[in-house]
């Protein structure tokens, strides 16, 4: 147990907990698992980062919003009322023609960049947030994203004092949680990327999947990450090219969270949720009760680093 000293002497003070969390689609339902079996054993969280999926949880659960509350909100979302594809049969002749006479050699450069606009998520996004910063949090957020002009890693957080900067990182504290989140969640080649401020904004697994250095350096002494990203297992499923772009996109998280968020986390979990296929809401349930049951495991080792 840490201590402060006061006027009175020397009094007890436990360290501060941030909660990282990882993308991972819709398994990232196996957050809120996670967040339910730490309020069923009150561990308190004190600051929370999220990637992604991860994004949507962090940015529920620091503005106040409990586990069940959240697994409320999934049960009650129609998925196919939320994806706005845009590249019709109509615009992928209108693409190909553009290809086959402009005398580009390559198809993929008259494509759009994206396939999914975003527009119904982010409706549904305002809905929650309405106009809410990430400076009006109950408890610190901070979500990831990177941009693709400058290949810099963006933070949308709750300013803190004494804060460390990281290399290569930009911070904004004024951004609404539903442009923040937006832009975290745009997987490349997915989500039309996110634009704010100039840049064009992506999915932040691309360099930062379990987002545990910014709690650091937020001045987070315990860390709880929580890691739904791809955990080495053979693939052989691989038969397009969106397989391939995912894959690729997998494989550079794991590398990037083997390298860097390991070394800032107290404990990580890792629900075993890789190889769950979720397809439609009714699949939430077994994501969260995994989540649930893989943080369970962990809270004695946890109750230790607190104490």
């Amino acid at each position: 147990m840490k201590v402060v000293i006061n006027g009175r002497g020397r009094q007890p003070r436990r360290p501060v907990v941030g909660l990282a969390l990882s993308g991972g689609g819709l398994r990232g339902a196996a957050h809120i698992g996670v967040l339910r079996a730490l309020e069923a054993n009150a561990i308190p969280i004190d600051m929370v980062a999220g990637t992604s999926a991860g994004a949507i949880v962090a940015a529920l659960y620091a503005c106040g919003h409990t586990p069940a509350a959240m697994q409320k909100i999934l049960e009650g979302l129609n998925l196919k009322e939320l994806v706005d594809f845009k590249l019709p049969i109509g615009d992928l002749f209108k693409y190909g023609c553009q290809w086959l006479f402009s005398g580009k050699l390559r198809f993929w450069s008259a494509l759009p960049s994206g396939l999914i606009q975003g527009k119904k998520i982010e409706e549904c996004f305002t809905r929650w947030w309405q106009n809410r910063t990430v400076r009006q949090t109950r408890i610190p957020l901070a979500i990831t994203a990177v941009d693709l002009h400058s290949g810099d890693t963006v933070f949308f957080s709750t300013p803190i004092p004494g804060r460390r900067d990281i290399l290569n990182a930009r911070y904004y504290h004024n951004a609404l949680i539903t442009d923040a989140v937006r832009a975290s969640i745009s997987i490349p080649g997915v989500f039309y990327p996110k634009k704010y401020r100039g840049m064009m904004l992506v999915d932040g697994a691309i360099k930062n999947n379990l987002p545990t250095d910014i709690l650091h350096h937020m001045g987070a002494e315990v860390i709880i990450a929580v890691d739904l990203g791809y955990s080495g297992q053979p693939n052989y499923a691989i038969k397009s090219v969106s397989d391939i772009l995912m894959q690729c996109i997998d494989i550079m998280g794991r590398e990037v969270t083997l390298y860097k968020a390991e070394q800032y986390a107290s404990i990580i979990i890792r629900p075993p949720v890789k190889d769950l296929t979720v397809t439609n809401t009714k699949q939430f349930a077994q994501c969260i009760a995994l989540g649930e049951q893989a943080m369970v495991e962990h809270i004695s080792e946890l109750r230790a680093l607190l104490n």
